[in-house]
């Protein structure tokens, strides 16, 4: 029972660690918080291992202490949304409540998983064991497979798209309009920029993005203009590349704006690198928060180009 026991939290912990291979391009972490999540991986695989056996004596009561551990991962997902919203202040470009929510979601889903997979791991053995009597070396490997197996179905089932598969990503130019409004692609009245060094900043540094719905599809549209998802949009931009402004120069705030002739989103940015490549790679793997569906839903078979903007 020892080992299996044992095995069953490895498992677990080995199912956190699939999972971050999805979230670590999406949310940038270090080495504590790493070290946080692994710790409360053991704590939920050492509880999902102990419910099976706990079951199988008929100690109804674990379940009362499940309950009180999902209830103790629910306050550690209130625990990471208040600690994200108190360093919103301290970031030149913020996440947004939108973002922050999905981060703190995410964060407690993990440790469901972690019970799941050791919980699968421990009782696959003692259902092989007991029901086709198989050697136990060979149904601990089986065990372990199941309990993998889980971890990549469930990564599979729980990954969020990202937003190269609902929008095509253009650059376009940069330019000022009487003087002083700024213009991104075909676009003006973004902002008014009144210093000439602030204008000459963005026509030197500056890129200009244009995120078009792909298939002119207004479901897409609707995400794409959704308030958390613009956000997070230009979150995702300046957690990669940076952004070459200080928090007193509000001129450089990145401005998510929608173009009525497309149903695009429109960004003039200022990264600290001026790379094309690197701007446009960061937009696509900006995640399509789960907030930001189910917009739009009675234009499914409505185009863009058809009839216009509404």
């Amino acid at each position: 029972m020892d080992k299996i026991f044992l095995i069953g939290i490895v498992v677990g912990i080995v199912s956190r660690g699939i999972m971050l291979n999805t979230d670590k391009n999406q949310y940038p972490t270090k080495p504590n918080d790493l070290l946080n999540q692994f710790i409360l991986a053991f704590v939920a695989s050492s509880l999902g291992a102990l419910l099976v056996p706990a079951l199988i004596e008929r100690s109804y009561t674990s379940i009362t202490f499940l309950s009180l551990a999902a209830e103790q991962f629910r306050q550690v997902r209130e625990n990471m949304r208040t600690s994200l919203e108190k360093m919103e202040d301290t970031q030149l470009v913020k996440r947004g409540e939108a973002f922050i929510e999905e981060i703190a979601r995410t964060y407690e889903v993990r440790n469901y998983m972690c019970i799941i997979a050791s919980f699968i791991t421990v009782g696959s053995y003692y259902l092989i064991t007991e029901e086709l009597k198989i050697e136990k070396n060979i149904t601990i490997f089986i065990s372990v497979f199941l309990g993998i197996l889980l971890s990549i179905i469930m990564k599979k089932l729980l990954r969020r798209k990202q937003l190269h598969e609902i929008a095509d990503i253009q650059i376009v130019d940069i330019s000022f309009v009487n003087n002083s409004i700024l213009k991104v692609g075909d676009l003006q009245g973004i902002t008014n920029v009144g210093l000439e060094s602030d204008r000459k900043r963005y026509l030197e540094k500056g890129i200009g993005i244009e995120i078009i719905p792909k298939d002119n599809n207004y479901q897409y549209a609707g995400v794409i203009l959704d308030p958390g998802q613009r956000q997070t949009i230009i979150y995702n931009l300046y957690s990669r590349l940076g952004i070459y402004r200080e928090n007193y120069e509000v001129a450089f705030y990145p401005l998510p704006r929608r173009n009525p002739k497309k149903e695009s989103l429109v960004i003039a940015y200022i990264p600290v690198e001026k790379n094309i490549n690197k701007v446009i790679d960061a937009v696509k793997s900006t995640p399509v928060l789960s907030s930001s569906k189910g917009k739009n839903i009675s234009l499914t078979n409505y185009k863009i180009n058809d009839k216009g903007s509404v």
